[in-house]
């Protein structure tokens, strides 16, 4: 079970774009429609408790989720699977800055998104 959290969790965290809210949705129809891991009634109660603590509204999701499923172990698993994506994703954007940060093309890109 364990590492079916963290697999689930990873999908939504590479897969998902648009901040809390939407991911929020896609935890709720991956968890509760398809898997049936929780009843719409647990998934709310989570929701509550995640949207009342500090910090970000998935994480805390993630985080009190994992907990009701299966203890620490699942609250540690879900929310690894939550945060490595996005870990992952700025590891590797930030490698191939470093390599690449020379070119004009690349200097150009880095510009224009800058703030």
């Amino acid at each position: 079970m364990n590492f079916d959290l963290f697999r689930t969790f990873f999908k939504i965290g590479l897969t998902n774009f648009g901040g809390g809210n939407a991911m929020t949705h896609t935890i709720k129809t991956i968890l509760v429609d398809r898997r049936k891991w929780l009843t719409q009634e647990e998934f709310a109660d989570l929701l509550v408790m995640a949207q009342t603590a500090p910090g970000v509204q998935a994480i805390n999701l993630s985080v009190f989720v994992g907990y009701k499923l299966k203890k620490l172990s699942g609250a540690v698993c879900s929310t690894l699977g939550v945060v490595l994506p996005s870990l992952l994703i700025i590891l590797l954007v930030t490698l191939l800055y470093n390599k690449l940060k020379d070119y004009a093309v690349v200097a150009s890109v880095f510009n224009g998104i800058r703030p």
